[in-house]
């Protein structure tokens, strides 16, 4: 048997046994329906890195439900009915220097970023609610200029002298540069049977602080200081069987129905772990085959130290056949440890194993992805963190340091330091995606800034 053909054989055989096993768990969780959420919130919480937190203002916070509530966004369980407003106004400013360590190369420039979020929340989780998120920002110095060329750019039409007055209209030909970013908007109706959930929202199913790759709907934004989330326009139906495990359906709203991701994640507990299981049909890449197969596993527990873990399999398919030759596997692990709730650890690993040269699902596409955080918390008003995001293969990465103070009520102020080079976050590769359009994967950049924030 050939080199090529073993290796269709196993990745098959693999696939196979995590169809089988997806239908074992499925079964047998479906038998653990005696805990309660109460206990699910409680074991759904991390020891690990929660980057809100320490970026964030602790008069913000919002409380937790479980995994019961599709969004799991605001606890409603005191609020009869009306609509209530909150948000958070930040003001960055930074220097940034390009190729830090050459001389013959190194440039610099500042950056000035203002926004506005304004969250919105009203109904009663009893019955039904509406959510929703929007941030107004406003760009100055290179990062506006970067951002505009970034947005006339896809204005491009087959009249240049069109696109570059339609440019121009909407963004203007030079100073700072205002954007609108709708984060969610969505409905929920609760009904004895299932929560249904419509609109653009946050599906987040990873245990892994930034690799995830259970995570189809959600990516981390490695960009923003507070690695926030994306959101999808989806339909999202959640079953519960008993007190502990549910269904939990969803399927975005794409351009067409082929290009929609659609499936199902069964999540439960048994013996101390939390678990989830899930199976989707990824049909971003409809254009060209007849979409991926994606079958996930994850897990969460705790003895002594916090262990999370997460399995996904891509199997895409052809004519209605799965080709077993681009198969893709994508394992991680973490561990996270606080220590008198003062210290908090959080290590993962993400691999990639590629049987062709389809890429990974996700942010990270490279075969080898460390991240690292050690954050420290000596009072109520003051955070240090330092954390990393590595190619060891390759030498690639980003280090970020924060020191944060709480200088009012509700106000907090962040020094930070990032320290990036090359193209470590999975962005188009030409070594990973022929498609793409080349980057400069040797790129270092150095920035310095502070942050001053106030919730409201």
């Amino acid at each position: 048997m050939t080199g090529s053909a073993a290796m269709k054989t196993l990745a098959f055989k693999i696939s196979v046994i995590l169809l089988l096993f997806v239908n074992l768990a499925i079964v047998a969780g479906a038998e653990e329906t005696a805990s309660i959420f109460t206990e699910t919130a409680s074991s759904e919480a991390s020891s690990s890195f929660d980057a809100f937190s320490f970026f964030g203002n602790s008069d913000d916070e919002v409380s937790a439900t479980p995994e019961s509530a599709p969004e799991g966004g605001a606890d409603f369980s005191h609020q009869v009915s009306g609509l209530v407003f909150t948000g958070e106004a930040t003001t960055d400013l930074s220097c940034s220097i390009t190729e830090p360590l050459d001389s013959s190369a190194r440039s610099g420039g500042y950056n000035g970023a203002s926004s506005l979020r304004l969250d919105a929340t009203g109904g009663d989780r009893n019955e039904a609610k509406i959510e929703a998120s929007e941030i107004v920002n406003m760009f100055y110095g290179d990062v506006a200029e970067e951002a505009r060329d970034d947005l006339a750019a896809a204005l491009v039409s087959d009249i240049p002298t069109a696109s570059d007055r339609v440019a121009a209209l909407l963004l203007g030909s030079s100073g700072p540069l205002t954007t609108i970013d709708l984060k969610k908007l969505y409905l929920s109706v609760y009904t004895l049977r299932a929560d249904v959930s419509v609109g653009r929202m946050i599906v987040n199913y990873g245990r892994g602080t930034v690799f995830s790759p259970v995570d189809l709907f959600s990516g981390v934004d490695t960009s923003d200081l507070a690695l926030g989330r994306t959101g999808n326009d989806a339909l999202r139906v959640l079953f519960s069987f008993g007190n502990f495990s549910g269904l939990d359906l969803v399927a975005t709203i794409a351009d067409s129905p082929e290009q929609s991701i659609a499936g199902g994640r069964f999540f439960g507990h048994s013996a101390g772990w939390d678990y989830g299981i899930s199976a989707f049909r990824d049909g971003r890449d409809a254009s060209d085959n007849d979409g991926d197969l994606v079958v996930g596993l994850d897990l969460k527990g705790d003895i002594e130290l916090g262990i999370s873990a997460e399995a996904l399999a891509r199997l895409p398919f052809d004519a209605g056949t799965p080709d077993t030759s681009e198969v893709v596997y994508s394992l991680m692990a973490g561990l996270d440890y606080s220590l008198k709730g003062e210290w908090f650890f959080d290590l993962e690993y993400l691999w990639n194993i590629r049987a062709g040269q389809t890429y990974p699902i996700g942010g990270f596409r490279h075969d080898h992805n460390l991240f690292a955080s050690l954050s420290w918390k000596p009072d109520e008003l003051t955070a240090l963190d330092v954390r990393a995001i590595a190619v060891p293969s390759e030498a690639l990465g980003q280090v970020t340091l924060g020191a944060s103070r709480s200088v009012a009520k509700g106000t907090s102020l962040l020094g930070f330091v990032v320290y990036s080079h090359g193209n470590f976050n999975g962005s188009p590769d030409p070594a990973l995606d022929s498609d793409s359009v080349p980057v400069n994967s040797d790129a270092a950049a150095l920035s310095l800034g502070a942050r001053l924030s106030v919730a409201y």
